[in-house]
């Protein structure tokens, strides 16, 4: 018999994308799973959707909680998982059928597993099967500042031991970079990594995501997620990065900035606000 995967799917008004989401899971191919669905306190058809699937399915078990944010209804799922392995799936997104197996067969004795994902983000050419020591993975970031390996929550199957050994949870003061921090924190725990190129993970975006919204405290989240990261790929006491991979690293760094500033520029709501975001972010010696 196979291990038991949680997986962990927070909800919040999505009743127009969470059938597809969960019939999408319910077509895995790897058949010892349970889903923890955790309605972050939703106004919409999300929770008599979340109540009906449960009725359906004794796999499928829902929590309800006051809005809190997704941070704290992924911790809500974590403490409530069963499984030996977890999961993240946004209750916007769909899975391939052998999502969790490739996950799941991959992993061996690695400390976390990883596929690529439906995205218009990431440079596939450098994605490739492998399994890579974390050694490895921070002194070359010419090949691991990718998204599919230090930013997305969702496209990795965890060990619920290493999670709860290091008392591991989403930060529930950020509203952006807290999956990525998640993910920085739970790699500096990890041995070896391993890695499939397949896709196997749809992230959808919405006109009505967060993302696409000004968040007046983008600084606060993104300059912290930025110095962790830079810290991921600078680790003290160790030696310094290649000349090639420092410019690796540099480049991706102003990409991320670049990106920021465009975020900014977009969608705050007025000249004063960007103005001023403008000029906290780049007081940042990182920037």
């Amino acid at each position: 018999m196979s291990a038991l995967i949680s997986v962990v799917i927070p909800v919040y008004n999505a009743a127009g994308y969470l059938d597809a989401c969960l019939q999408s899971l319910q077509a895995q191919t790897y058949p010892d799973w349970e889903a923890i669905v955790v309605d972050d306190g939703s106004t919409d058809a999300s929770p008599d959707l979340c109540r009906a699937w449960a009725a359906r399915d004794s796999r499928i078990r829902v929590l309800r909680q006051e809005n809190a944010g997704v941070s704290a209804a992924r911790n809500a799922g974590i403490a409530a998982a069963a499984g030996s392995f977890l999961a993240f799936v946004d209750a916007d997104d769909r899975l391939e059928p052998d999502y969790l197996l490739e996950l799941y067969s991959i992993l061996g004795n690695s400390d976390l597993a990883v596929c690529s994902v439906y995205d218009n983000e990431t440079d596939y050419a450098k994605i490739r099967r492998e399994t890579v020591s974390l050694s490895t993975l921070r002194c070359t970031p010419s090949l691991y500042t990718q998204l599919v390996y230090i930013n997305y929550v969702y496209n990795k199957l965890y060990r619920s031991e290493l999670i709860r050994q290091h008392q591991l949870c989403f930060p529930v003061n950020m509203r952006r970079g807290e999956d990525a921090t998640f993910v920085r924190d739970y790699l500096m725990h990890c041995h070896t990594i391993s890695v499939t190129p397949r896709r196997l993970y749809y992230y959808d975006t919405h006109p009505g995501s967060a993302m696409h919204r000004f968040y007046d405290g983008i600084c606060c989240d993104e300059i912290p997620l930025m110095h962790i990261q830079y810290d991921l790929f600078h680790p003290a006491g160790s030696a310094s990065l290649t000349l090639k991979e420092e410019a690796a690293f540099q480049f991706w760094q102003h990409g991320k900035v670049l990106s920021i500033l465009r975020y900014i520029a977009h969608y705050a709501p007025s000249r004063n606000i960007q103005l001023e975001q403008t000029r906290r972010f780049l007081a940042d010696p990182l920037v």
